[in-house]
């Protein structure tokens, strides 16, 4: 009797180890996904910013977004456009360019958290010095509405060549 109460038991025991591997495989396949989604809008900023394709552009901007840099925050969407639409017209050939290092998602796949470097280069109007920012970043992506966006950016400038540092 012990041998035939334990096949049953080992039956279901295996069928269920085989079920929560399937979910964890299947988890974890849907992990990567998210994650390559993430890296594919992070691209997106590099090539819209660049291409000046502002309805790209904005368009991974979350509705809450905060944008904080060295010289401050914007604190809503429409302060962000604002103020990245000034950095195109007063500094006409500006580049732009987000290098991911780290992408992490939450456990519960609604946020996640990118790191990585960033450089800003332009020639000033005025003078026609060449101006560089290198340094760090950090994004916070919110999956709604079955997209990740940008809910909050912070960009420090760690090193900086020409004659606007801050700006």
């Amino acid at each position: 009797m012990g041998l035939s109460t334990s096949l049953p038991l080992r039956r279901l025991l295996g069928a269920a180890a085989l079920v929560l591997v399937s979910q964890l495989s299947f988890g974890q396949i849907l992990k990567q996904k998210h994650l390559e989604l993430i890296k594919a809008r992070s691209e997106t900023w590099n090539r819209a910013f660049n291409s000046r394709d502002t309805t790209a552009f904005y368009g991974l901007f979350n509705s809450g977004i905060t944008v904080s840099t060295g010289s401050g925050s914007r604190s809503s969407e429409a302060a962000a456009r604002q103020w990245f639409r000034s950095r195109f017209r007063q500094r006409p050939d500006v580049s732009w360019m987000n290098r991911t290092m780290n992408v992490e998602l939450s456990d519960q796949g609604q946020l996640a958290y990118e790191t990585g470097e960033w450089a800003e280069a332009w020639t000033d109007t005025q003078d026609k010095t060449k101006n560089r920012i290198i340094g760090k970043y950090w994004l916070m992506w919110k999956f709604e509405n079955n997209a990740w966006t940008i809910l909050s950016a912070t960009y420090t400038p760690l090193s900086c060549a020409g004659r606007s540092c801050l700006d």
